[in-house]
């Protein structure tokens, strides 16, 4: 090789190496997004990291893997994240509350981004103060008693999938799943403000009261258990009284084991 394809060949593999060099940078932290505030690209390298894998780098949602983010909100995003219940391991399985997995301030990123992905109901303000108790009994015996059962310990309802206790949920996120309808759970859209803070001041009361009882009642172990026990201590009597009907007794019975002798022979 001449020195002058030499001296062409060094710029030429230095610039190739450079290459290389910014396209593993570019792998490892995505270029700046334009037009996202700072708060908002922190949450899209968190997203990146997070989230992509199922929901998908424009949040359109990967099949078999996660569904689209293009109808939820501020509110939804909020939800999944306070509540621990993404980022999940497993996306085939209900998601089901668990430890959060990201700071405050993460958190508020994330929403910031991922939130802007759809069009869905933002985060609800909630006034448990302004909320009535007894309206709030109302609307959720009416509304949610039939999945989260009396006590709200939460129950199974079918298909592998639970509705879960309500003594965990904080007023906002009671709230938020009557705007959003997670899981399973349908949404509430005829509920307003002034329905969600009676329901919420109502689940804080019955999370005050479940506390100072301790399930020290019979009820609250959800309408599967409890039929089963009301069976079960209505079968008992039942069972001793038959019991008590088939055996013999003295006098009613003396045609059917009338007294023998030493020799076998029945005493008239």
């Amino acid at each position: 090789m001449s020195f002058g394809h030499l001296a062409f060949a060094i710029p030429l593999a230095a610039a190739a190496t450079a290459g290389i060099v910014s396209l593993a940078a570019s792998a490892e932290s995505p270029p700046v997004a334009v037009g996202l505030t700072p708060l908002a690209e922190r949450g899209r390298v968190l997203y990146r990291t997070n989230c992509t894998s199922c929901h998908g780098n424009d949040g359109g949602g990967v099949e078999g893997r996660g569904p689209t983010l293009e109808d939820e909100g501020d509110a939804s995003v909020d939800f999944v994240l306070r509540t621990g219940r993404m980022p999940i391991a497993q996306p085939d399985v209900q998601a089901t509350r668990g430890p959060v997995q990201f700071t405050e301030e993460e958190v508020v990123a994330l929403i910031a981004y991922a939130g802007g992905f759809g069009d869905g109901p933002a985060i609800p303000g909630v006034d448990v103060a302004a909320g009535d108790v007894v309206a709030g009994g109302v609307l959720y015996r009416l509304n949610c008693a039939a999945c989260h059962v009396a006590s709200g310990s939460g129950a199974a309802i079918g298909g592998g999938r639970e509705a879960p206790s309500m003594m965990p949920s904080t007023p906002t996120e009671v709230a938020e799943a009557v705007l959003v309808g997670p899981g399973a759970m349908p949404v509430f859209g005829a509920l307003d403000e002034q329905d969600r803070d009676d329901l919420a001041a109502y689940v804080v009361d019955l999370q005050e009261r479940n506390e100072e009882i301790e399930l020290r009642n019979f009820g609250g172990a959800g309408p599967v258990a409890e039929g089963l026990a009301a069976w079960l201590l209505a079968l008992i009597p039942l069972v001793a009284l038959t019991r008590w009907i088939g055996s013999p007794h003295a006098g009613r019975d003396r045609g059917a084991n009338p007294p023998v002798d030493e020799h076998g022979e029945v005493v008239t």
